[in-house]
């Protein structure tokens, strides 16, 4: 063991070492203080290395064949599982589903919840002149 003091590399304090060797430190925890000081400083010069990286503007890709063909295929893709999980019930309705329906339907159409004339004749929606007809 030594006999003379030495001087704490993070508190600065003097110091009778407790082991053999040559110590740097008083205390472990000095110990740990000086390094986390120690890597805290070196951290600080990486992020600032890091912020002069982000900096740089970034370049936007010229637009490619393969790249459109990418999204087309992909967009295919997402139609067909769209359509497969989708019920018929949730489709929107198009114009081609609007004019296919219209041909279906018959002129006259009978109103369920309405009573009929004192002659007994039911009522019915005339479709093409948009009134209420009795026959």
């Amino acid at each position: 063991m030594e006999n003379r003091n030495y001087r704490c590399n993070y508190c600065k304090k003097e110091y009778i070492p407790k082991r053999r060797r040559v110590q740097k430190f008083c205390s472990n925890s000095c110990r740990v203080g000086f390094f986390k000081l120690q890597k805290k400083s070196t951290m600080n010069y990486t992020e600032l290395s890091g912020l002069e990286k982000r900096t740089k503007k970034q370049t936007v890709e010229a637009l490619s064949i393969a790249g459109v063909g990418n999204a087309t295929i992909g967009n295919l893709a997402a139609d067909a599982i769209k359509s497969i999980f989708v019920n018929d019930d949730n489709k929107p309705v198009t114009k081609a589903d609007l004019k296919r329906l219209s041909l279906k339907l018959e002129r006259f159409q009978m109103i369920k919840n309405m009573n009929s004339n004192i002659y007994g004749q039911k009522a019915y929606f005339d479709c093409d002149l948009s009134i209420v007809v009795y026959r």
